[in-house]
């Protein structure tokens, strides 16, 4: 039976098995559904169609941008499959991830420190803190570490993102207290028994206390990452740790540390010198050699001596002492 014929009951049932096969997430498919059982309830007994979506997305245009492009990407996957084209477009606009500071992540250690009750969780929530600071684990993996799954100077992630395990090394700092803390429990207990959402209330408080504004729990993720870019970590294996499947997401965090921009800003700063490594003098020279034959024997001069050369905006040199 044609899609086009069937009952908008049976309709969006059909592609719900769709979804089912194709959205590994639960949470992301529970909101696709939800998202198209709005649309099924909007048109009623009316079949589908472009004029009828591009009414139906209209209520949502003022969501903020990344839910507003989810919308779009959804609608046009279900027109697209009930053979029908959505002429609508959504840009994800490009935005980078809040740099934090060392100093943020430790003035959160320090409010966690500095408890007058609950002492008796000060370790647990100082290794809250660390652990993501220094394994960029999302909320949900660290509410899933069980004791088990940590190991004498790694721990595995179970069913991260997409449903994928992954295995994370451990710096000796963490290694233990980590040990310690787990010494008494039990291999298949939680290591923090907190749930996802407990957890990341937990780490927007301590930011509060300590003043930080725009910081929460994916906020140690994005730290870790921008960390490791900044000590000159490959890419790939920055992606490996971080879990994403694919290597532009991880690339976002470039901008954030891209050193070439840093460099080229210092250039304002250098006085108007520049020092140039003797074989790009000798390229240079040889350019402008047969308009002004006066260089040949500059040329000569620098060729021998071996030595850097300071080379200042008029194209005069001097030697680096």
């Amino acid at each position: 039976m044609e899609l086009k014929d069937l009952t908008n009951d049976k309709l969006f049932a059909r592609y719900e098995t769709e979804l089912i096969l194709r959205i590994r997430n639960h949470k992301n498919l529970k909101n696709v559904v939800n998202l198209l059982l709005r649309f099924k309830n909007y048109i009623g007994d009316f079949p589908p169609s472009p004029d009828l979506a591009k009414s139906f997305l209209a209520q949502y245009k003022g969501l903020k941008p990344h839910t507003w492009y989810n919308y779009v990407g959804e609608m046009r996957r279900f027109m697209s499959w009930y053979g029908e084209k959505l002429d609508v477009k959504a840009k994800l606009p490009k935005s980078l991830p809040t740099y934090h500071e060392d100093k943020d992540v430790e003035a959160l250690i320090s409010v966690i420190q500095q408890k007058k009750t609950h002492k008796k969780v000060i370790l647990r929530d100082t290794l809250l803190v660390l652990v993501g600071w220094r394994t960029g684990l999302r909320r949900a993996e660290m509410a899933n570490l069980e004791v088990r799954d940590i190991h004498s100077d790694f721990l595995i992630v179970r069913g991260g993102k997409g449903k994928k395990d992954r295995p994370m090394p451990l710096i000796p700092s963490i290694v233990d207290k980590l040990h310690k803390f787990i010494a008494d429990m039990k291999p298949e207990e939680k290591v923090f028994k907190l749930n996802p959402v407990s957890l990341g209330m937990k780490i927007k408080d301590f930011a509060k206390r300590a003043g930080i504004d725009n910081f929460h729990c994916h906020s140690l993720r994005h730290k870790f990452c921008t960390d490791l870019l900044e000590k000159g970590a490959d890419i790939r294996a920055i992606q490996e740790l971080m879990g994403h499947e694919n290597i532009n997401t991880t690339q976002v965090y470039i901008a954030v540390t891209d050193k070439r921009l840093r460099d080229a800003i210092n250039l304002l700063d250098s006085n108007n010198k520049q020092i140039v490594p003797i074989k790009t003098i000798h390229k240079r020279l040889l350019r402008i050699r047969q308009n002004s034959p006066a260089w040949m024997t500059k040329l000569d001069e620098i060729a021998k001596s071996g030595k850097n050369y300071i080379m200042h905006i008029d194209g005069s040199t001097e030697p680096v002492n």
